[in-house]
């Protein structure tokens, strides 16, 4: 803690109704007042993880799957392929690939999520959901088949022009507040990035094809690279539920913790 939170590991940023001088001052005055010290060096990158199954034996009615890998650092030139990428598979709400095959047609799950984490260093990509007990084993190879599927085809160019138009209309009014914009330049000052980055993202994200997105997951993830967590009771395994536009088991409503 003591080496930690020195001045020189401050990363301040302020966003208001005030002159660059105002603002200078009082990120001055911030930083005089925090305790002495040299900034940290870079942290080390984490090994690539041993890839399997953990169980662990929980009390509950449902089990919860946690699927994950190395991905990548907040620098890496990828990250506008990768996102838009991973919106498509899972890191939207509705419509993307895991919410569409594990809720909608089969009403596996409340949510089913996928996400990049990027760090200073890689961070993890994950998926996660929860599901009945006596199916958790049916819904984990059925989302790993479809992060395989997905891995090998790549999305449509449907996919991708809807992901695109999502994008164009949600990323400025997330970006539209006080709060989200000293939240993106508090991020391009931790994360070293260029200043321009929030026009370069946007730029790089609407010129992407379909090959790209492809590309850029395939180098970055591996079906067979996961490491998989279950956390749940040991219960007899029932087949899953075939597709359907009505499934006929109503997805699960309050998540359990």
């Amino acid at each position: 803690h003591a080496k930690a939170y020195t001045g020189s590991n401050a990363v301040i940023a302020l966003v208001g109704d005030l002159s660059r001088a105002e603002a200078e001052a009082i990120a001055a005055q911030v930083s005089d007042g925090l305790p002495k010290g040299p900034a940290l060096a870079a942290p080390a990158q984490p090994a690539e993880a041993k890839a399997g199954l953990t169980h662990i034996d929980f009390p509950s009615k449902q089990t919860h799957l946690m699927l994950a890998e190395l991905g990548i650092d907040r620098q890496d030139p990828d990250w506008p392929a990768l996102s838009l990428g991973n919106q498509i598979l899972g890191g939207g709400a509705f419509g993307t690939r895991l919410m569409s095959e594990v809720r909608e047609k089969r009403g596996l799950t409340y949510g089913v999520y996928s996400v990049f984490s990027p760090m200073q260093v890689r961070g993890p990509f994950m998926i996660n959901l929860q599901t009945r007990a006596e199916l958790s084993e049916g819904t984990l190879k059925l989302v790993q088949d479809i992060l395989a599927d997905y891995l090998k085809t790549g999305p449509t160019q449907q996919e991708l022009d809807d992901a695109k138009r999502e994008l164009a209309g949600s990323f400025p009014l997330s970006n539209a507040s006080n709060a989200s914009i000293v939240g993106q330049l508090g991020a391009i000052g931790f994360y070293n990035l260029p200043l321009t980055w929030l026009e370069d993202f946007m730029q790089q994200s609407q010129a992407l094809t379909v090959e790209q997105v492809k590309a850029a997951m395939n180098k970055h993830l591996s079906a067979d690279k996961l490491v998989i967590v279950t956390a749940g009771p040991k219960v007899p395994q029932q087949p899953l539920p075939a597709p359907t536009d009505k499934p006929s088991e109503q997805a699960l409503g309050v998540p359990e913790h």
